[in-house]
């Protein structure tokens, strides 16, 4: 495939969970959150914190339930250029 039809194939898998290869091994999975000429921008979940702690058991409860306070998933925004793709593929994503 070439760039025209990876960011085609992109377009259409706009916010669905999908998988990506590029040329150098890397796999990348996330949500697609934007596609331009020349790159497609994931968002990719992580279980970070504000300041870059990792999530922890004990910081989901520290003051009980709050109504409209939840911990909530953190994303990674990653560009990557059409002409790095070697596959662009669906995953499942589960809740």
């Amino acid at each position: 495939m070439d760039a025209n039809n990876y960011q085609q194939v992109s377009w259409s898998c706009m916010n669905k969970y999908v998988g990506v290869t590029t040329t150098d091994g890397q796999s990348h999975d996330g949500f697609i959150a934007h596609v331009d000429q020349d790159f497609v921008t994931l968002a990719i979940p992580t279980n970070e914190m504000f300041q870059g702690m990792p999530a922890q058991n004990s910081t989901y409860r520290q003051f009980g339930f709050h109504p409209g306070f939840f911990p909530r998933r953190r994303f990674i925004q990653r560009r990557i250029p059409f002409g790095a793709i070697t596959a662009l593929f669906l995953l499942p994503f589960f809740i």
